[in-house]
């Protein structure tokens, strides 16, 4: 599936979310690879070293082309996974609007 991660994060209210240190406006993209880049647990378990790996190539991708990212069934699983564990609700959710309904 080629899915568009080329976006900003938003609030409820369809804001732009703003890093306050930046002032820029957060992409999505450049998040999802920062949060593996950072990533040692699941779920309070330590990640084995071949989800290590699988992810470090999803963030390859993602990084490469955020455009148009192709991501297997497995792959968006595992990432799905990455998001659950790394952010609040609302940015959770945007990723997953994109992963299930490629919005």
């Amino acid at each position: 599936m080629k899915l568009n991660f080329d976006k900003t994060f938003t609030d409820c209210f369809g804001k732009e979310v703003v890093n306050e240190k930046t002032g820029k406006a957060t992409n999505m993209a450049e998040s999802l690879c920062m949060v593996i880049f950072g990533l040692n647990n699941v779920g309070g378990v330590p990640l084995p070293p071949e989800k290590k790996y699988d992810l470090h190539k999803i963030s390859r991708k993602i990084a490469g082309n955020p455009g148009e990212v192709d991501l297997t069934t497995e792959e968006a699983t595992l990432l799905k996974e990455v998001a659950a564990e790394a952010y609040s609700c609302g940015a959770y959710g945007q990723v997953i609007d994109i992963i299930e309904n490629n919005v």
